[in-house]
């Protein structure tokens, strides 16, 4: 595959860059959250396939922990982990813009009202004032300021699965769930895609130190490119959601 030479002088100069690291130090240490799809123990979800292609080009190692999805940003805070998967805008709020940095996305996803098949989806929580929703035990860290001060009753479930089939039963009329998690049960599904209630990216969270600055601005070069290249597209497959990389800015990273 032919590549600019600008991109070939990035890559020249992060490689000298993480060379000081790379063999002398220990592997960078990932807290893995359970995002459905996404991340998983077995290291072989989207996110994951999408790191381990980058870091071929990368002489540097990482090293993966998985843990339950509230655990794993305690594990990160208590600086037991170098760097984690998602919750950039969560751990600014609750660290300090400047204490963590993140790469270039991952992917990018979107909280949305679901129903089922045959019904109506709510486009507004204002239509679940009084009412019981579905909701994924975690995901409170992204939509506890948008539910904030509201009557709902939010019924929280280990993982989308179970929240489909209690839907199903009748325990609720609507869920929130997010784009790209709940793709797999999108045939059970209606929401409208025009209205989401939260939207952002997933990358990698770190600390902000200057050897994970040096890491991050390696990988998001390098992601950047198989993004653009297609890549992306090709390892998520169905759970590909585009997004445009030459508006996604640096300000996560170079803060």
């Amino acid at each position: 595959m032919k590549r600019s030479a600008p991109y070939l002088v990035a890559v020249m100069l992060c490689s000298l860059a993480l060379c000081s690291y790379a063999h002398s130090a220990e592997p960078i240490r990932v807290a893995v959250p359970d995002i459905s799809n996404l991340l998983n123990e077995n290291q072989t979800g989207v996110y994951q396939k999408i790191m381990q292609r980058a870091l071929k080009t990368l002489d540097i190692d990482i090293q993966e922990a998985f843990y339950p999805y509230k655990r794993t940003r305690l594990v990160f805070e208590q600086a037991r982990a170098d760097c984690i998967y998602s919750f950039t805008e969560v751990l600014k709020d609750r660290l300090g813009d400047d204490a963590v940095i993140a790469s270039f996305p991952l992917g990018r996803f979107s909280y949305h009202l679901f129903s089922l098949k045959d019904k109506e989806p709510p486009i507004s929580l204002d239509a679940l004032e009084g009412k019981r929703l579905g909701g994924v035990i975690g995901h409170e860290a992204y939509l506890s300021p948008i539910l904030e001060g509201r009557n709902i009753d939010v019924i929280w479930t280990r993982h989308e699965a179970l929240n489909v089939a209690m839907l199903e039963y009748g325990r609720f009329d609507t869920m929130i769930a997010a784009i790209p998690d709940i793709r797999p049960y999108l045939d059970k599904l209606s929401y409208a895609p025009e209205y989401s209630l939260f939207e952002s990216y997933d990358r990698l969270t770190c600390h902000n130190t200057e050897r994970n600055r040096v890491f991050l601005k390696a990988l998001s070069a390098e992601l950047r490119r198989l993004k653009k290249a297609g890549y992306y597209q090709e390892i998520a497959g169905p759970l590909f959601v585009d997004f445009d990389e030459e508006k996604v800015k640096d300000e996560m990273l170079l803060n």
